[in-house]
């Protein structure tokens, strides 16, 4: 069904990010931002149409006809305001017949907050992989984290300009048995997706220069991060040996296998290190092996 969005928000860059978010759970929906240029003559047809402001910066629009309006920021109770997209999404979508707040992937639940992905694809199905299917919408959370341990060439170019080697700082800091699990939020930064990311590193090899010690640790500090009900983290894992991606396993509540096509596990002997995770998991943890000539078509996924 399609229906209009207009978005009343100064800031460019987190009006990009709105945008984004939208059109990936709302793709019928025409959205556009007003102060930039009048509403096209679509919006004059359109039965539905949704207002979103940035309850900082401007009064509540007034609602005529056909219009709603919905603020953007709201309390997340610690006296800080943020923007929960779940909150507009079901203001949206109870008023609009036959679309769903709920996301096209299952929500998860709080036992599926850390998901480790161990990826064997090219960057840009990887990349639309991990849209799709455990993206930031996926994640029952305020703050859905993305953390990339790989070579910073195979980190997608989503990132902000101002996250850049922050990832490799974060490590090195991590490594002090003082650091406290809230104070990696302070490396993080909105990315084009949704996420809250690090970017990309100081130098190309600083994740693998630094070391998997120091990997094993942030994901151990972001499973007590994950304790937090508002936050949610993917970690996204290529380049390693083995036996290095088994220490990372041992803290995830959800580990996703991205394989471009079945002959990998028929010929390649993947089958082996399948069996070698699967046992690395922790008790209730759950692992789903996802093929890349299946996802080209439809989704499909396995469960081990």
């Amino acid at each position: 069904m399609a229906f209009g969005i207009l978005i009343y928000e100064n800031d460019s860059y987190l009006y990009a990010l709105i945008r984004e978010r939208l059109m990936s759970r709302f793709p019928s929906a025409y959205i556009e931002r007003v102060g930039v240029s009048d509403p096209g003559i679509s919006f004059k047809l359109i039965k539905d149409i949704y207002v979103l402001y940035d309850n900082r910066q401007y009064s509540p629009p007034s609602d005529e006809g056909n219009i709603r309006s919905i603020p953007l920021f709201s309390d997340d109770g610690k006296g800080h305001s943020i923007i929960d997209m779940r909150v507009v999404y079901k203001e949206i979508s109870k008023n609009l017949t036959g679309v769903s707040d709920e996301p096209c992937i299952a929500e998860s639940s709080g036992k599926d907050r850390l998901r480790l992905l161990i990826s064997y694809a090219y960057i840009d199905e990887r990349e639309n992989f991990i849209k799709s299917a455990i993206g930031p919408d996926s994640f029952d959370c305020i703050h859905p984290i993305r953390i990339d341990l790989m070579s910073g060439i195979r980190m997608p170019a989503t990132f902000t300009p101002e996250a850049s080697g922050s990832i490799t700082r974060l490590l090195r800091s991590c490594s002090n048995k003082r650091f406290d699990p809230i104070k990696i939020l302070d490396y993080l930064n909105p990315d084009s997706n949704g996420f809250l990311s690090c970017g990309k590193p100081e130098n190309e090899d600083d994740v693998f220069d630094i070391g998997s010690q120091s990997c094993s640790r942030l994901i151990e500090l972001l499973k007590k991060l994950c304790i937090n009900e508002d936050t949610g983290a993917l970690v996204v894992v290529e380049g390693w040996r083995v036996s290095q991606m088994i220490d990372f396993i041992k803290s995830c509540d959800t580990l996703h296998i991205l394989l471009p096509a079945r002959m990998c596990t028929e010929d390649t002997g993947m089958t082996k290190e399948l069996g070698l995770f699967k046992r690395a998991l922790p008790s209730g943890a759950l692992m789903t092996v996802h093929y890349c000539e299946d996802y080209r078509q439809h989704y499909d996924s396995i469960n081990i």
